[in-house]
C-alpha cells in the first residue's frame, strides 16, 4: 500500500511539473531576450506588453485610427529592448549573430539583413500554416556610441502593416525607419 502511495504522489508531482513547466513555455513567434542582459547589462528601454496591454492600446486608438487597431486585435505580445553599447560594437554584432545562429535552429526565416559601416540590421520571422506569427528585429547602430535593439512581435502579423503598429507605438529604430521594416514584406 506504500509503494501504490509514493508512486501516486511522485505521479501526480512530474504532472504539476509538467504543467507548470508548459504555462511558462514560449509561445509560437516568441523568443527571449533575457540573455542579452549578460552582454549588454541593464537595458536602457524595457517595453513588455502583453495580450491585455495591447489591447488595451487597441481600445485607445480605435477611434483616431481603426486599421492599427484591428491589427493589434491580432496580437498576443511585444517586447522591445534597447541597449546602450558604450562603443563595444563588435560584442554586439556578436550578440546579434548569436541570436540569430539560434533562432535559424529554431526555422525562423530571414527576411532582411543590412551591413555597413554603422548598422547592422536583422529581420526575421516565424510562420505556423501559412500565417507568420512572430517577427524578430534586432539592430546595431554604431553611431554615438551605439545602441542595440531588439523587438519581438508576437501574433497573426501582416507584414505589410508592420510599420504601422511601430509607428503606433512610437518604437523607432535609430534612423531604421518603416522603408526597413516594409522591405520584409517584399522578401516574404
Amino acid at each position: 500500500m506504500r509503494l501504490e502511495l509514493k508512486i501516486t504522489k511522485q505521479i501526480i508531482f512530474a504532472a504539476m511539473i509538467s504543467l507548470s513547466w508548459h504555462c511558462y513555455a514560449l509561445q509560437p513567434g516568441e523568443i527571449t531576450f533575457d540573455d542579452l542582459s549578460k552582454t549588454y547589462g541593464e537595458a536602457k528601454v524595457e517595453i513588455n506588453l502583453n495580450r491585455q496591454l495591447i489591447g488595451l492600446v487597441s481600445s485607445f486608438s480605435r477611434n483616431e485610427d481603426p486599421e492599427v487597431a484591428a491589427i493589434l486585435n491580432g496580437l498576443q505580445q511585444i517586447t522591445v529592448r534597447v541597449y546602450q553599447m558604450n562603443n563595444s560594437v563588435d560584442t554586439a554584432y556578436q550578440a546579434v549573430e548569436q541570436v540569430a545562429k539560434k533562432i535559424r535552429k529554431e526555422n525562423w526565416l530571414p527576411l532582411v539583413s543590412v551591413n555597413n559601416d554603422e548598422q547592422k540590421v536583422r529581420i526575421f520571422s516565424r510562420s505556423t500554416n501559412e500565417k507568420m506569427d512572430g517577427l524578430v528585429v534586432m539592430v546595431v547602430d554604431a553611431k554615438k556610441g551605439g545602441e542595440a535593439v531588439f523587438i519581438n512581435i508576437v501574433g497573426e502579423i501582416d507584414p505589410a502593416k508592420i510599420s504601422a503598429v511601430t509607428q503606433s507605438l512610437n518604437i523607432n529604430i535609430n534612423g531604421t525607419d518603416s522603408k526597413t521594416l516594409d522591405a520584409a514584406k517584399q522578401n516574404r
